[in-house]
């Protein structure tokens, strides 16, 4: 569960600890998975769905591509960490339709980046999905990790919502939404 550094140098140093350990898998250690927090493009939880390429201020795209293939060689999940509850406002191709109202007909605020001074608002419901499938083609493409790590969807339960134009979607609606995200995130990768 790593959330910093530098793409090149955490390559070296996990392989270190692959090797390592290879000398205690032997006994039946089972696999080892990291979890690559902070790569986004323009940083940490920011922007958000734009996450590609990654963040030049830890490496270069040939570093990070490194990292993957150093975790995948050496028998490592290699699981870059992305965000579908979260839609920034100044993301390309933010819009009003895009995000979950209450029914009162205010948005839902997501995370408050205090950090940025970003305040976030919640995705409808399925407004996620063309850009999930564009970041999982271009992360793919990449450096084909073979694990992914989507925050809060494994923390929070599905919950309700409303569309801008006042359509409920229920819970059960969310779960399913997001069951058929994490088929597609397992088919992709």
């Amino acid at each position: 569960d790593l959330w910093g550094g530098r793409y090149a140098e955490s390559a070296a140093a996990l392989e270190k600890t692959f090797r390592y350990l290879g000398w205690v898998a032997e006994a039946g250690m089972p696999m080892p998975l990291v979890v690559w927090h902070n790569w986004q493009h323009h940083g940490y939880d920011y922007r958000l769905p734009d996450i590609f390429p990654p963040n030049p201020d830890y490496g270069t795209g040939e570093a990070f591509k490194q990292l993957a293939a150093t975790c995948k060689d050496n028998g490592a999940i290699f699981a870059p960490h992305d965000n579908y509850i979260d839609l920034y406002p100044d993301a390309e191709g933010f819009s009003y339709k895009n995000i979950s109202f209450w029914p009162s007909g205010d948005p839902v605020r997501g995370w408050l980046n205090e950090y940025r001074g970003a305040q976030a608002y919640r995705w409808a419901t399925d407004g996620f999905w063309p850009s999930m499938e564009k970041n999982l083609g271009l992360i793919r493409d990449f450096c084909q990790p073979n694990g992914y790590f989507v925050d809060v969807w494994s923390s929070i339960g599905p919950y309700d919502s409303w569309t801008r134009d006042g359509k409920y979607q229920s819970h059960a609606y969310t779960r399913d939404a997001w069951g058929r995200a994490f088929t597609q995130i397992r088919e992709s990768l």
